[in-house]
C-alpha cells in the first residue's frame, strides 16, 4: 500500500506505509534524516508515539562515517568554548591567566560560534538530504546541497538555526571591535545577538514540535525528546543573556553583566549535553514506544 503522511498542520514529520500483515511501517522525521530503519507498530495509533531509547545506546561514543556524529562533535566542541568563554567571563578573578583578558575571551566566543556554524550547516543538509517526504520509497535519491522543504519541521528548524549561528558570527566578530559607542555595540553586538537568540528559540521549539508530532508531548524514556528539551531550555537561556546584554547610554551595571554571562554558560552547558545525546542518539534501533 502506498505510504501516507502525517504530521501537525500543514507539516509532514512521519509516514505510515500498512503492510499485508497488517502490520504499518512508520517512518518518522527525526529518526529518518539521522539514518535510523523505520519501525513496525501494530496500530496506526502507535505511529506517533516516541521509542524508548535502549540502553546499549549510550555504550557508543565513536562513529565518523556517520554525518550525525560530526554534527555533535562539532556542536559539543562550540559548546565548549562558549561555556569557557562565559565562565572566565562570569568569574573572572577564578579564571587561568590566559582567560583573564578579554580580548582573548573574545576570540574563544568567536572560534565557538565558527564550530556552532558548521554543526549547523552539517545538519542543515542532514535535513535536506533525509526529508522524511521521500521516506519509504524504493531507489535511492542523489545528494543535495540545496533545497527548500517547507512542510519538514526538522528542516525548518536546522534552516533557521543555521541563520541563527550566523547571526552569532557577526555578533561575536563584532565583539572584538575596540573603542564602539554604545549606539555601535547595540547594532553591531546585541541586535544580532539578540536575532540569533530569536532563531534558536524558534528552531528548538521547532525540533521539540517535530519530535512531539504536535505542540508538546512528554517522552522521557526516549533520547530524541531529551535532546529537543535540553536545547529549548539552552536556547531560553541564551535568550535571557540577550536581554541581559542590553548596552544603553549609561553604562550597565555589574549585576546586568554577570545575569547575561551566567545565562551564556547555562545555555553552553545545555548545548553540550544535548550534543553529547546526539551521539546515542545515532544508535537508538527499535525498542517499542515508551
Amino acid at each position: 500500500m502506498k505510504p501516507r503522511s502525517g504530521g501537525p498542520g500543514p507539516f509532514v514529520t512521519h509516514r505510515v506505509q500498512t503492510l499485508a500483515s497488517g502490520l504499518h511501517r512508520v517512518a518518522t522525521s527525526r529518526r529518518h534524516r539521522k539514518g535510523l530503519p523505520p519501525h513496525h507498530v501494530a496500530s496506526l495509533a502507535e505511529a506517533t508515539l516516541a521509542r524508548r531509547t535502549p540502553g546499549g545506546a549510550f555504550r557508543h561514543i565513536w562513529a565518523p562515517r556517520r554525518l550525525g556524529w560530526w554534527v555533535a562533535v562539532l556542536f559539543a566542541v562550540g559548546s565548549l568554548h562558549f561555556l569557557v568563554g562565559a565562565l572566565a567571563a562570569t568569574w573572572p578573578g577564578a579564571a587561568p591567566a590566559a582567560l583573564r583578558d578579554a580580548t582573548t575571551v573574545g576570540w574563544v566566543f568567536f572560534v565557538g560560534s565558527i564550530f556552532f556554524t558548521s554543526a549547523a550547516w552539517l545538519q542543515w543538509l542532514e535535513a535536506l538530504n533525509g526529508d522524511v517526504a521521500t521516506s519509504l520509497e524504493e531507489g535511492t535519491r542523489r545528494w543535495r546541497w540545496l533545497g527548500w522543504c517547507p512542510r519538514n519541521l526538522g528542516y525548518l528548524a536546522c534552516a533557521v538555526q543555521l541563520a541563527g549561528t550566523i547571526l552569532f558570527n557577526f555578533n561575536t566578530a563584532d565583539a572584538l571591535i575596540p573603542g564602539l559607542s554604545w549606539r555601535e555595540q547595540d547594532v553591531l553586538i546585541w541586535t544580532p545577538n539578540m536575532l540569533g537568540s530569536i532563531c534558536f528559540l524558534v528552531a528548538s521549539y521547532l525540533a521539540y514540535a517535530e519530535v512531539s508530532h504536535g505542540a508538546a508531548s512528554a517522552a522521557p524514556r526516549s533520547v530524541s525528546w531529551w535532546i529537543t528539551v535540553v536545547n529549548l531550555a539552552g536556547s531560553v537561556a541564551f535568550q535571557l543573556s540577550a536581554l541581559d546584554s542590553f548596552v544603553g547610554p549609561r553604562a550597565s551595571s555589574p549585576e546586568m553583566l554577570f545575569w547575561s554571562t551566567l545565562w551564556t554558560a547555562a545555555g553552553a552547558l545545555c548545548f553540550l549535553v544535548g550534543a553529547y545525546l546526539l551521539i546515542p542518539e545515532l544508535f537508538a534501533t527499535d525498542s517499542g514506544p515508551g
